[in-house]
């Protein structure tokens, strides 16, 4: 007999009724829910990687001159997030600057003050991470 009574019961008799029926949490099923896989661990080794790679070029003398040219790229997608939060609230853009000393500006009339400032950090950063992950997939870095 069905665990559910009923017609319901009856419509998801067999394997599907297990399903619905009431059980407890284990810690051992929180445990195993939180346990990555050995490809996401392998993720998360090569992202430590990444930021003590760059925690250690990033302060030294002349050597740090290896990231000049990722640290241009997050100052452009910097700038096009504004851009682009521009554009989605009404802005007319000027002009977008990107300075070699690892700077820029993005000038535009209108848009929301309080959309376009956040959006040149949360937009860089949301960017990066897709390029990121991205690498970890042949046809998504691809495209």
């Amino acid at each position: 007999m069905s665990p559910i009574p009923g017609l319901v019961g009856r419509l998801v008799a067999g394997p599907t009724a297990a399903v619905l029926t009431k059980r407890q949490v284990t810690r051992d099923d929180v445990a195993h829910a939180l346990t990555p896989t050995e490809e996401q661990r392998t993720i998360l080794i090569v992202i430590g990687v990444y930021v003590l790679a760059i925690l250690v070029l990033w302060n030294i003398p002349y050597i740090n001159m290896i990231l000049l040219p990722f640290k241009l790229v997050t100052v452009a997608l910097h700038e096009f997030s504004h851009a682009a939060a521009g554009l989605c609230t009404g802005a007319r853009i000027k002009s977008i600057t990107i300075d070699p000393d690892e700077g820029g500006l993005t000038r535009m009339t209108g848009g929301k003050w309080c959309c376009v400032m956040p959006a040149g950090y949360l937009g860089s950063a949301f960017l990066g991470a897709l390029m990121v992950f991205a690498g970890f997939d042949v046809l998504a870095s691809k495209i």
